[in-house]
């Protein structure tokens, strides 16, 4: 029993120290967040709240690799607002949370636009349920340096299960001109590859096996280009090639392991 009682008072005397330090450092770290940019992880740091704001256009062709159905062209809604709570650009919003340092952290939402497909769509397709694109949410960050900009996701779609990436960029600047050369991957749950590259049992016919996806890593490498022609006009053109793993290209339903992207882009800011 005074063993249980001695055992009792040092874990209280080590939480009670725990906790006084921890509440030392975190005094220490939040005494006055706008001295410094390095004072720890902010909510919301008092910061001046500056607002921009943008309206535009744009179209993606990105080779699609189901065997036989070519390319697919995607219109893209360029929205684009930026505040010190949230910034919106295409099909993507983030909820800021906070930041550390250089490091920003966010809640993500998305629509992946173009994701899925009929079984119009392609001979290789015929008989097979549609599959349907998905909204993702999830967390995500990102890291300014000098070297770049390092940002990632984790995502969840819900039956449609998850994906998560990674994208380093270095933009270049020469003027009104900017050249982006970026190298990314990602990682696609089971789930999510046997949704949209899998074939059920009730799909299954001559030169369509059965197949049950596999989690998959992809890798892409590309630059983007942009052109600020006026103070508030901008065009950008994206191009790159991700290259597509075995759980991906297993597929009786996939024909291609490369896949080329374009985008091109307007932008208006008003603000």
């Amino acid at each position: 029993m005074r063993k249980l009682l001695r055992r009792r008072n040092q874990l209280l005397l080590t939480v009670a120290s725990v906790m006084l330090h921890s509440g030392a450092v975190w005094a220490e770290g939040t005494a006055d967040p706008g001295d410094s940019d390095d004072a720890g992880f902010t909510v919301l740091s008092n910061a001046t709240n500056v607002t921009h704001w943008g309206l535009g256009a744009g179209v993606g062709l990105e080779q699609s690799p189901y065997k036989g159905y070519g390319s697919k062209v995607s219109p893209i809604p360029l929205i684009y607002f930026d505040d010190k709570w949230v910034h919106v650009l295409g099909n993507k919003l983030d909820l800021k949370i906070g930041k550390w340092s250089n490091v920003l952290f966010a809640l993500r939402g998305e629509y992946a636009l173009g994701d899925g497909y009929k079984g119009s769509d392609a001979p290789i397709l015929n008989g097979m349920q549609n599959r349907n694109g998905a909204f993702w949410f999830g967390p995500a960050l990102t890291w300014h340096s000098g070297y770049g900009t390092l940002s990632g996701d984790f995502l969840t779609g819900g039956n449609k299960g998850q994906k998560a990436s990674v994208e380093f960029g270095k933009a270049l600047e020469y003027g009104s001109f900017s050249i982006e050369p970026h190298v990314g991957a990602e990682w696609l749950s089971s789930k999510y590859v046997d949704y949209y590259y899998g074939v059920r049992s009730s799909e299954v016919k001559a030169g369509r096996p059965a197949y049950t996806g596999k989690a998959s890593y992809n890798v892409s490498v590309g630059a983007k280009f942009d052109y600020r022609f006026t103070p508030h006009q901008l065009v950008t053109f994206d191009v790159g090639v991700k290259h597509l793993s075995s759980g991906i290209t297993d597929s009786p339903l996939v024909g291609k392991r490369y896949v080329p992207e374009v985008r091109l882009g307007y932008l208006y800011q008003f603000k």
